[in-house]
């Protein structure tokens, strides 16, 4: 008697998992407009990894509002909105993380990412010059140095600032490709005391005088281009792994030698493998630079949606568009039944179903052509 109670016990537990399981499924085949609200509430959280051994950690703590006015680490100023031929906008916000009690306590000191205005993310824009060149793009800092202590947010923000400088020292910038710029950028913070250890994406643009933008992709940042609201051009995700992008990394000889000998081995991929893309601009397009915690979270049709809804019929700025998205972004990041697209893939490599979107730093640059 008391097997048969079990076995039916076992009966009904399996028929509610494969309800569920049915529902989970339905539920994430749907392609839900990013304009919807949602409510603050947990979801997935992971670190992306720097080794091919290291695992997953992760990280919650208070959270910071969205922000366009400070700029981030001063790789762009505040008129980068009134440049000739394009209005510019950008925007981001950092996750809600916990201080890493292993830099404080190596340290002395709150960890950077924590007081950073885009957490390890960062972004830059160059100033427009006379010849009309300018140059703009984000970096991603790979947030699984700062659980061994280090400082996961100083390598992408240097990046930057050194593309920005480059770029603006050049005497011809019509003849530098995006790539040869993140090599001479990344030969800069190689050296540079400001960068002790740490990996990073990035994903940027020249555009040119005759409306042509060049792009470098290296990691699993994005920009999109996008035509009567319609995605046109895409850069394509680098990845070694699942969560393991393609990363530009600073790492001293000794902790590499110190890996070696336990068997591990650090992701450290050259500028040289970035992929580059060259695409023509029309008036009204739109362009689209964005960490992965943006992609992560939506999906191509979900901007598409939301492009439409702000700017057609609409005197919406970019500024103010840039800013809706970033918050719309972070509500759905923030949402354990959003059908994320980092649930989904990671759903297809698991066989298991996974729902929520993805707790990251979230930044943009926005770019409309006149």
């Amino acid at each position: 008697m008391v097997n048969i109670r079990r076995f039916h016990i076992v009966i009904v537990c399996f028929l509610i998992v494969i309800v569920s399981m049915s529902l989970s499924y339905i539920a994430k085949r749907s392609s839900i407009p990013i304009g919807r609200t949602f409510g603050p509430r947990t979801a997935l959280r992971t670190t992306r990894s720097f080794s091919f051994s290291s695992t997953s950690a992760k990280s919650t703590s208070n959270s910071a509002s969205t922000s366009t006015s400070s700029a981030a680490a001063s790789n762009y100023d505040n008129s980068i909105h009134t440049l000739k031929n394009y209005d510019v906008a950008v925007a981001y916000q950092p996750k809600d993380r916990e201080e890493s009690n292993l830099f404080k306590k190596k340290h002395n000191k709150p960890s950077p990412a924590l007081q950073s205005p885009s957490g390890e993310d960062n972004l830059f824009v160059s100033k427009q010059f006379e010849d009309g060149y300018i140059t703009l793009g984000v970096a991603d800092g790979v947030g699984g140095w700062s659980e061994a202590g280090y400082d996961s947010s100083a390598i992408s923000r240097e990046l930057c600032a050194s593309m920005k400088l480059k770029f603006e020292s050049l005497n011809d910038r019509s003849q530098i490709t995006p790539k040869q710029l993140l090599s001479l950028a990344f030969d800069d913070i190689s050296t540079s005391p400001k960068v002790e250890i740490g990996g990073t994406t990035a994903c940027f643009g020249i555009i040119s005088p005759d409306k042509t933008l060049k792009v470098a992709n290296l990691g699993d940042s994005w920009c999109g281009l996008f035509r009567n609201y319609q995605l046109i051009n895409e850069t394509k995700f680098q990845t070694h792994n699942f969560n393991t992008p393609y990363q530009l990394a600073k790492i001293p000889p000794q902790i590499i030698k110190q890996a070696e000998l336990e068997g591990r081995r650090y992701i450290i991929d050259s500028p040289a493998v970035a992929d580059e893309y060259t695409w023509d601009l029309k008036s009204d397009d739109i362009i689209m630079f964005a960490t992965d915690g943006v992609t992560d979270n939506i999906i191509p049709k979900d901007i598409e949606l939301f492009l439409k809804d702000q700017i057609e019929g609409k005197k919406n700025n970019l500024d103010t568009i840039a800013k809706t998205f970033v918050k719309e972004v972070v509500k759905v990041s923030k949402d354990p039944n959003f059908p994320s697209a980092f649930a989904q893939e990671l759903s297809r490599l698991t066989g298991q179903k996974y729902l929520g979107g993805k707790a990251d730093d979230i930044t943009i640059v926005l770019v409309k052509v006149q």
